[in-house]
């Protein structure tokens, strides 16, 4: 049975938040330098999920309100993320984040565009944006350079029947939605290290995986071990990461 999108990370939310890659911190001094991001700025991230992107931004000092649907995924937000004064956290889709007309400087939206309905966000996002406000989606994009991600995208590709990893980047969803603004474009490498169990949380964390008690859990927890067996070393492989950024004024 097909899940909504709210609903579809429940049984992932755990995973999600401690397995999933962080945002290089050069995506702030981007901002910062770029659109003129400054800490007088209020942002709403949406779509935020366990907070992985939010704290980024509260970690630089920033004011924040994480709009996010799905219950589980934004109580872990809540719990990791309770020591930020400057957070709010608001149950809320993209096409109705029940904000404050033109109360926000920057919009950020990561990882989770694709599951949005581009037209009734579009309309939501320039109802809730300050006027010279922006837009911003970002994605961490796992390469696959390396034999090891070569490997472990073949392994995803076995499991996923709808691949929105492939879907997100769609150029004319992101320019349609986008414009007719120009749009800026800036990608920022970054990499981490996984043991054998991080490596399986990681695969684990993605919406397609089996999760333990379900079909084809322990034939996934047999592939990850081949795979990471074939390609460590020293107990770790190597995950490298392209931060995609695009953003506009949204006019």
């Amino acid at each position: 049975m097909n899940k909504s999108p709210i609903s579809i990370f429940s049984n992932h939310s755990e995973d999600y938040q401690k397995y999933r890659p962080r945002y290089p911190e050069a995506i702030i001094t981007y901002l910062e330098q770029n659109i003129g991001l400054n800490k007088d700025k209020l942002i709403a991230d949406i779509g935020s999920g366990t907070g992985i992107f939010t704290e980024l931004l509260l970690k630089n000092d920033y004011r924040v309100l994480a709009v996010e649907p799905n219950v589980q995924m934004r109580n872990q937000a809540e719990i990791r993320l309770n020591q930020y004064e400057k957070l709010d956290h608001i149950t809320g889709t993209a096409e109705q984040t029940n904000l404050a007309d033109h109360s926000v400087d920057l919009i950020t939206v990561a990882q989770s565009f694709h599951w949005f309905d581009l037209a009734q966000t579009k309309t939501e996002f320039k109802r809730i944006l300050k006027p010279g406000g922006h837009v911003l989606l970002v994605w961490n994009i796992l390469q696959q350079k390396s034999q090891f991600l070569k490997a472990y995208q073949a392994l995803k590709d076995q499991y996923a029947d709808r691949k929105p990893y492939v879907e997100k980047l769609e150029n004319i969803r992101i320019e349609t939605f986008l414009g007719p603004a120009a749009i800026v474009r800036q990608e920022i490498y970054h990499s981490r290290l996984l043991n054998k169990d991080e490596l399986l949380g990681y695969f684990r964390s993605s919406s397609y995986s089996p999760v333990q008690g379900e079909p084809d859990y322990e034939k996934l927890v047999a592939e990850i071990d081949q795979i990471f067996s074939e390609h460590q070393q020293n107990g770790f492989v190597k995950l490298e990461y392209d931060a995609k950024l695009y953003f506009s004024s949204f006019e």
